[in-house]
């Protein structure tokens, strides 16, 4: 854990020292088109260097923030390496450009995995909850203790819980799934419930996140902040919008009880991500065609 802390927070380390390492020794003196980055905030600049001495092209891609708690300087110090460089957070695109030319910066949204999130379970055998996977945060917390106020029974699972869980030991309404919901759990958690919360992180002023599209790729109705970025992927009639936690709660004790509105705002969510270019194969296909 202490390893992890240090690669996390200071950028060194034996796992950054292992993952430069194993890179540099893999990569050789093939040559290659294409080097896809992922997150790679833990590469040293000679790591970077030699990984463009032997690719024609070099992408970078990260779905997190580059500048708040990811921030790296081996990033910064090498960002004018790449032919592009791709980010999913639209408040974070005047950092990029005090680093790069801004025809080398993309915006994507998040994305789905296709064959991972996906309904696996009847609209029928759907369970009448709202369900939350995620870190437990205050806001989070303050957004479940109103529904649970409002009689709407919350799922929730992640890291961070325990305490919430002791003040409200009592109430049926609350269910705990396990502060470890990963892959087919993950999956069939939110595909189960009749309607998932795609709570935003206060940390930082994101504006969606991958759970936007998880949600509905896993047949069930997204209940989202309404923002700019969100009101532009979704309709009214596919998704649940709301301002606050109080307009929420009302909403969602109405919704769980008209069984006919639910099951179309469900099916028209489900089909909007599966119709738009949100999974993980369509976006990487959209940047391989924007910078290669």
């Amino acid at each position: 854990r202490w390893s992890r802390t240090m690669a996390f927070r200071l950028r060194v380390g034996p796992s950054v020292r292992a993952l430069n390492h194993q890179v540099l020794d893999e990569l050789g003196q093939e040559r290659f088109e294409v080097a896809w980055i992922d997150k790679g905030a833990n590469l040293w600049p000679k790591t970077v260097q030699k990984i463009r001495r032997v690719c024609r092209k070099m992408v970078y891609y990260t779905p997190d923030t580059s500048f708040a708690a990811n921030r790296s300087r081996f990033f910064e110090a090498t960002a004018s390496l790449y032919d592009l460089v791709v980010t999913t957070k639209s408040f974070e695109l005047e950092h990029y450009r005090k680093l790069i030319p801004d025809d080398r910066i993309m915006l994507m949204t998040q994305s789905y995995d296709e064959q991972q999130h996906r309904p696996t379970c009847s609209f029928d055998e759907k369970r009448k909850e709202a369900v939350l996977i995620g870190l437990c945060e205050p806001d989070r917390e303050a957004c479940i203790e109103q529904l649970l106020n409002h009689g709407v029974p919350v799922r929730v699972g992640g890291q961070g819980w325990k305490r919430f869980l002791t003040r409200h030991r009592t109430n049926s309404l609350l269910e705990f799934e396990g502060d470890r919901v990963f892959g087919d759990h993950y999956t069939d958690t939110i595909s189960r419930a009749a309607v998932g919360l795609g709570l935003l992180t206060k940390r930082f002023p994101e504006l969606h996140t991958t759970r936007t599209f998880e949600i509905p790729a896993c047949g069930t109705t997204l209940a989202t902040p309404r923002n700019s970025e969100t009101s532009k992927l979704f309709t009214d009639n596919e998704a649940i919008f709301f301002q606050d936690h109080a307009e929420l709660a009302q909403e969602l004790r109405n919704l769980l009880d008209d069984e006919q509105r639910l099951r179309s705002i469900s099916a028209a969510g489900t089909a909007r991500v599966r119709a738009g270019s949100f999974s993980n194969s369509c976006v990487i296909r959209q940047i391989l065609q924007f910078g290669v």
